[in-house]
């Protein structure tokens, strides 16, 4: 049973904080798993306290310690099976855009080598507009009716009927 031991005995939560967690096989309604894995995250010791806490001892730029915090610690210990993977808050067809967006960005900027990143010349600007663009239309185009529009950098407007009357 959940926080028992195998010999009856009740198990005292301050005797191993890193002792692992146990999760119940339910999986919580899809609203509620973001703070269900806080909630995990706490009890395993890689909640929001102990990561301000990392922050403050480390003794680290705080920028550079919150990035080791999330993109090393917290990485490592999903990886390691310590704790549970993120949840995702995307749906499939919110994934499927970012990565068709992405895709074609990326193939965009292979083709334009051109482009400095530290540069904020009109030209680079202008780059970048027809970077985002070719992502949006090559969405577009992979997912038809399926694209998440509001994750796009220009959404488009649905379309009307001439005959709809326009309220001002």
């Amino acid at each position: 049973m959940n926080g028992e031991k195998h010999n009856g005995e009740q198990h005292n939560g301050a005797e191993d904080p890193w002792a692992p967690v146990t999760v119940t096989a339910d999986q919580p309604a899809p609203h509620d798993q973001q703070a269900a894995y806080q909630r995990q995250l706490t009890a395993a010791g890689y909640g929001e306290e102990q990561r301000v806490r990392y922050i403050e001892e480390s003794g680290e730029d705080p920028e550079y310690a919150a990035c080791v915090w999330d993109e090393q610690i917290v990485a490592g210990a999903e990886a390691a099976g310590i704790i549970p993977e993120n949840p995702r808050s995307l749906s499939p067809a919110e994934e499927a855009t970012h990565a068709a967006r992405d895709a074609a960005i990326s193939e965009f900027w292979t083709q334009h080598p051109e482009y400095d990143v530290f540069s904020n010349s009109p030209e680079n600007q202008a780059l970048f507009r027809q970077a985002m663009e070719h992502g949006d239309q090559k969405a577009r185009e992979a997912l038809g009716e399926r694209v998440a529009e509001h994750l796009l950098s220009r959404p488009q407007e649905p379309e009307r009927a001439d005959d709809e009357e326009i309220d001002l």
